[in-house]
């Protein structure tokens, strides 16, 4: 290794882990349109998440369903079809999960939130839309960070979303107040730190300080999984990060497939390496920004 090298940089939960930059893959993937079939394949998938289905106890309830619901002739093609299908869906789940964490762990949060809208303001697709607006205005003013997924409650089919926030000093807008209400869930009386703000354009809300990263991250990737819906990230977000690092960054080196280090853990400053970088870069460089290649 010289004496400089550029390496790309993540966080796996405990160090931060580099590797030397390798030639991607060149050339636009082209999107298959789906069939009635992956539709319908879609659908009862998602009922086999539903219902916590693994992977074999999957394959096997959508192929009875094909079968018994819906008609189909029990094939040597049709399980081919429905365990690559599963395959698939399994490992995309995987990488979203993965990309969930590495964004987590390399970023700073100092906020985990829960937002359920009031009926008297919204519907739940009006709070969803406009949830989201608000969020990405506050980026772009205030300099917010968030990352988190909407999720409906199975008793009551009420929509949450639940994420984590970083909020720079002096930006946080409306008051954090205790509230104390009464659970329909838990039958009990129960406290939350609720935002003024929120609570006037959206309803009860929940603005509990992060005190374990790792719980928290684990805790929102169970609604990822359960729910199948998008993750919703702010502008800028960062997996990965592009730097040069010298031998003496370097506390150790392991086999993965290829090289890897482990970094000591002052050589990547949040303000200087990742917070302001990704801001400036987005807002005000966005060519330079692609050449990093930020996730």
């Amino acid at each position: 290794m010289e004496n400089k090298t550029l390496v790309k940089i993540y966080h796996d939960g405990h160090h931060f882990v580099a590797h030397e930059l390798q030639k991607g893959k060149t050339g636009k993937r082209t999107k298959k349109e789906k069939t009635a079939l992956d539709n319908l394949f879609d659908l009862l998938y998602f009922q086999g998440v539903q219902q916590n289905l693994r992977y074999k106890s999957m394959v096997d309830f959508i192929i009875n369903e094909f079968v018994d619901s819906y008609c189909f002739k029990k094939s040597e093609e049709l399980l081919n079809y429905v365990e690559n299908k599963v395959k698939r869906k399994l490992n995309n789940l995987h990488k979203r999960k993965d990309r969930f964490r590495r964004k987590a762990n390399l970023n700073k949060w100092n906020y985990f939130v829960t937002f359920t809208y009031d009926d008297k303001l919204h519907t739940a697709s009006s709070f969803k839309k406009k949830l989201r607006k608000c969020l990405a205005n506050l980026h772009t003013r205030r300099g917010w960070k968030y990352m988190g997924v909407f999720e409906l409650s199975p008793q009551k089919k009420r929509l949450h979303f639940h994420g984590l926030f970083y909020i720079p000093q002096g930006e946080m807008v409306g008051e954090i107040i205790e509230k104390k209400d009464y659970s329909l869930c838990d039958h009990q009386m129960q406290k939350a730190n609720c935002n003024t703000f929120f609570l006037n354009a959206f309803g009860r809300n929940d603005m509990t300080e992060v005190q374990a990263n790792e719980m928290t991250i684990e805790y929102i990737l169970k609604y990822i999984e359960k729910t199948g819906e998008k993750i919703v990230y702010s502008r800028g977000i960062a997996s990965e990060i592009i730097k040069q690092v010298c031998r003496e960054d370097i506390a150790t080196e392991f086999e993965d497939y290829i090289l890897k280090m482990v970094l000591f853990d002052d050589t990547i400053d949040f303000e200087r390496d990742i917070y302001d970088t990704s801001l400036t870069l987005y807002k005000d460089k966005p060519k330079l920004y692609r050449q990093l290649k930020f996730a």
